[in-house]
């Protein structure tokens, strides 16, 4: 009886025990629990290993990069998904180990308005005992005088505290204006409703200024999650910039492309490391590897490029002010487009 491969219907041989097509193995269809797990396993340590090697590799600056041109490319993560893998760890790291530090500034600022509504609230608790008191004949004027310099005491303070916030756009047009108890309280349609005479820019910025307040670590955590996909858009750019910086040595696109990606690899990983530091020993461990990321790249390139030191050092700092530039282009559009579509 003819067999057939049940994966690509290809004609198997009797003494076929893998199909000669696409390599799957002759065997039932139905399979153990024990087997899932073992190829899970399997997935997942070779996956590791393959990491590891990787990781080992990138210790030494511009090695991953030459052994992957030398065609030894199945031992180790190919570097695009290797970039990608990276970066969701450099973002765990942050989300784990930096989210006191992201949002202390943030929740400092909620103080003021909160403490507003505390105020408030023990006002209006003196006033409805105030009026309730009123209606008895024998009051005692002290009781009344206690209650009133209370209430005056809180009221002094509360005033003091509930600052006037005027939000202003392009020159000296007066788009909005609150008190911070009113952005406490008052709904959003609310406050926006009174941005009557704005355009469409002018009343957006302004219910979005609205919703940064009430929610800082919303606009902080949008802007987090969308900044490794900026990183991913820069990368192009960097690599043309090598390109060009390069043009006489003839190499492909895609070989500074590859050896771009490694190098931001290398810099998550040594970034990651910093923060986690920070978080257990303290002291400025982030800016530590921050400097050592700059100095990896300019060794990579010394070991990939092969010039001179001079020329070497003279194109990172091309490179570098370049970066900056390119950098401050996106950033400024990530930070506008974030604040302007936020939720």
């Amino acid at each position: 009886m003819e067999r057939f491969c049940p994966n690509c219907s290809t004609s198997l041989r009797e003494t076929d025990r893998y199909c000669p097509s696409c390599g799957q193995k002759d065997a039932p269809a139905r399979v153990t629990v024990r087997q899932l797990i073992g190829d899970l396993l399997g997935n997942v340590f070779a996956w590791d290993n393959r990491f590891f090697r990787s990781v080992r590799q990138l210790a030494r600056p511009a090695s991953l990069t030459v052994l992957f041109f030398e065609g030894k490319q199945e031992r180790y993560i190919p570097p695009v998904r290797l970039y990608f893998f990276t970066v969701l760890l450099h973002l765990a790291v942050i989300n784990f180990f930096s989210t006191n530090s992201l949002f202390k500034i943030s929740d400092a600022d909620r103080t003021t308005g909160k403490e507003l509504v505390r105020l408030e609230g023990e006002m209006s608790a003196i006033r409805s005992v105030r009026d309730s008191m009123a209606a008895i004949a024998d009051l005692d004027p002290v009781a009344v005088q206690v209650l009133d310099s209370t209430y005056t005491r809180l009221e002094n303070k509360f005033n003091e505290v509930n600052d006037t916030i005027t939000l202003i756009l392009f020159g000296e047009e007066t788009v909005l204006e609150f008190t911070l108890y009113e952005l406490e309280t008052l709904s959003l349609d609310s406050l926006a409703a009174r941005n009557k005479d704005a355009d469409w820019f002018g009343s957006v910025a302004s219910t979005q200024f609205i919703k940064t307040y009430r929610n800082p670590r919303a606009l902080t955590s949008f802007i987090v999650a969308r900044l490794s996909w900026m990183m991913f858009l820069i990368i192009p750019f960097i690599a043309l910039v090598l390109a060009g910086l390069y043009f006489p040595k003839r190499q492909y696109y895609v070989e500074h492309l590859v050896f771009t990606l490694h190098y931001h690899v290398a810099a998550y990983l040594l970034v990651s490391i910093g923060i986690i530091m920070d978080y257990f020993i303290g002291g400025s461990w982030t800016g530590l590897t921050f400097v050592l990321s700059l100095d990896y790249v300019l060794i990579a390139l010394k070991h990939f490029y092969r010039q001179s030191w001079g020329m070497t050092i003279f194109k990172f700092c091309v490179l570098h002010v370049l970066y900056l530039l390119i950098f401050l282009v996106l950033a400024a559009l990530l930070m506008i487009t974030s604040f302007l579509l936020f939720a």
